[in-house]
């Protein structure tokens, strides 16, 4: 038998904490599993308050090092959502690293072993798609509570904006930190005298005052002030009082968050908290604000932005859009990639093909469209279906109360054997009837609530709808594209790799 030198993992979201999946049951279930095989632990690694869609984690990409390293040859989850919710690391990892590093993995509630081959079936993606299902469905109702908690007037945002921070007793609530208000004022107050957001900056440096990240302890805190900095909380109508909702928009793939670009989209609550300046001088520093800077022309959110890469120096092309001959339009059938390496650094890349942006944008919406037409829908929704009604509470529960009523049906033939046997008296069996009638009943209810409830959270054909959508490539975007494909990459024959992530 090979010597098997086991690593568990273990990962918990701050999110949602669920019982069933505490770092306490998980270790349980893996390292019972382990010593009833005789596979010997040599590391546990556990990422307490990280969620599964994060590609880096501590104590994951220990775990990876190790592997590299040969130190571990085993890896052991409870299941496979707490090694990923990503479908397409989850075929990254049981596909390519574990095999390519000969490891072996095992998923103990969901019996997965990919033994001595080093093999596994493909219900293993079919599973990440089915994880990846539930992440968005859970975003959907985080971000829907927050709403509703903001409506009703609660601050639910990590930090307060610099300047405020959360009352003690209640962290939903915000007061002015009088510690550091008093910079808020000033940057105000030199703007609206006529300095720029750099001299600001400089003033506060100069007077070894500390930035909003370094004050409030952010995770890679920058050192100094910064002209940017200082606009940011020149534009911010917090200040004054109000506050905008709706300006930004979270990733769940990826945990960003990003600006809203769509300021009409924004929602503005006025009053809802203390202001450290007055409305009056907020909107005479925004005059000044829109005199001092032209409106910037709208940039193109290009289909394959951010994805394009030269074939030879591996640096990323640049996108090259021309304008008319009287500069007041775009033409945008003429728009491309080209390498501009070659330009600044002729001796490093001497790529100096470009290639038009609707027939690169042809090429790779044909490739991606190949590669998804092999996802046979039926049977994925099936699979999916099938996995969380093995895995889901709510399923082992309606389960569980079928089971009780089987029970219950079965003690009430033996109490009427019971009375016909004269065992039992009529009013015992009349009072045990009533109990067991009242049991089933109550069974029958919480049956029926989990059935009308799971209506909706595990809804079949919708689960069909977006695989079909998804086989059918019918929202091809720049986030879906990112979300399946490393790179493309151009070579000076004008040919295209496409490098995919599954």
């Amino acid at each position: 038998m090979k010597d098997y030198r086991a690593g568990i993992y273990l990962r918990l979201s701050r999110e949602h904490p669920e019982e069933n999946n505490s770092i306490e049951a998980q270790r349980e279930i893996t390292t019972k599993y382990a010593i009833k095989n005789g596979y010997k632990i040599v590391e546990e690694y556990e990422d307490n308050g990280y969620s599964g869609i994060l590609d880096s984690r501590p104590a994951l990409n220990r775990m990876m090092l190790d592997i590299s390293r040969g130190l571990i040859n085993m890896v052991i989850v409870k299941d496979i959502s707490r090694l990923t919710r990503n479908k397409n690391k989850t075929g990254w990892y049981t596909e390519i690293f574990f095999p390519d590093n000969d490891v072996r993995f095992i998923s103990v509630t969901e019996f997965i072993d990919s033994g001595d081959r080093y093999e596994i079936d493909d219900t293993i993606m079919l599973r990440g798609i089915a994880n990846q299902y539930y992440i968005a469905d859970i975003s959907k109702k985080i971000r829907a509570n927050k709403q509703a908690m903001k409506n009703a007037g609660q601050y639910v945002e990590h930090y307060a904006p610099y300047g405020y921070k959360k009352k003690e007793n209640d962290k939903h609530q915000i007061e002015i930190d009088e510690e550091v208000a008093d910079n808020i004022r000033l940057i105000f107050d030199m703007y609206e005298k006529g300095n720029t957001g750099t001299q600001i900056a400089r003033y506060l440096n100069d007077n070894k005052i500390k930035n909003p990240s370094r004050y409030m302890k952010m995770k890679n805190a920058t050192k100094k002030w910064n002209g940017d900095t200082i606009i940011t909380i020149l534009s911010n109508p917090f200040y004054c009082g109000n506050t905008v909702t709706n300006k930004y928009t979270t990733n769940y793939m990826n945990k960003t968050c990003k600006t809203n670009k769509n300021k009409k989209s924004w929602i503005i609550k006025e009053n809802t908290h203390d202001a450290i300046i007055s409305k009056e001088q907020y909107d005479k520093v925004q005059e000044i604000k829109k005199g001092k800077y032209k409106k910037t022309d709208i940039k193109y959110d290009y289909l394959l932005r951010e994805l394009v890469y030269c074939g030879h120096c591996k640096l990323r092309y640049q996108y090259k859009i021309y304008k008319s001959a009287d500069k007041k339009r775009y033409l945008y059938d003429s728009a491309g990639f080209k390498c501009g390496t070659v330009y600044r650094r002729p001796d490093k890349c001497k790529n100096s093909a470009f290639i038009n942006e609707k027939h690169l944008n042809d090429i790779v919406i044909a490739e991606v469209k190949h590669r998804l037409s092999y996802i046979k829908i039926d049977e994925t929704t099936n699979k999916i279906t099938d996995y969380y009604k093995q895995n889901s509470e709510e399923y082992k529960n309606l389960q569980k109360y079928k089971n009780e009523i089987e029970k219950l049906e079965r003690r009430k033939s033996v109490l009427y054997s019971k009375k016909c046997d004269k065992k039992i008296t009529i009013e015992e069996f009349k009072e045990q009837y009533e109990k067991i009638k009242t049991d089933i009943n109550k069974f029958k209810i919480q049956i029926e609530e989990i059935e009308n409830n799971n209506k909706s959270d595990l809804d079949e054909k919708r689960i069909r709808e977006i695989i079909t959508d998804y086989k059918n490539g019918k929202e091809i975007t720049n986030e879906f594209l990112k979300s399946i494909i490393k790179r493309i990459e151009v070579y000076s024959n004008l040919k295209v790799e496409i490098i995919f992530n599954l």
